[in-house]
């Protein structure tokens, strides 16, 4: 997931995630919403980039920690998501992100 949004592939959004996929931070539904959200993110902040910093797996549950990097005001955010994957794709997400000013 973190590869296709850093190559600007949302169409792999479709292989990526279920088609009832559903994420709370959006509260929408389909990956049609992850391509959306992604498009809005790279229209406005074209180097925006995610860096994996720790991964957690147990069972049909990831946990991430991961950093985007690139915003246009040069701040940076951390940013922590669980998922639900069945049959290899997500079929649910939880997340939370903290984003300082830039200086900060």
């Amino acid at each position: 997931m973190y590869e296709a949004f850093n190559r600007r592939d949302a169409g792999a959004a479709e292989d990526i995630f279920a088609s009832d996929f559903y994420s709370h931070p959006l509260k929408a539904s389909g990956w049609e919403c992850v391509q959306r959200a992604w498009q809005r993110m790279w229209d406005q902040h074209p180097a925006l980039k995610v860096n994996l910093m720790d991964l957690v797996a147990a069972d049909q549950r990831v946990a991430t920690r991961t950093e985007m990097v690139g915003f246009a005001d040069g701040s940076t955010a951390t940013m922590l998501e669980m998922f639900t994957v069945e049959d290899d794709r997500i079929v649910e997400l939880w997340g939370l992100s903290a984003r300082p000013q830039a200086g900060s």
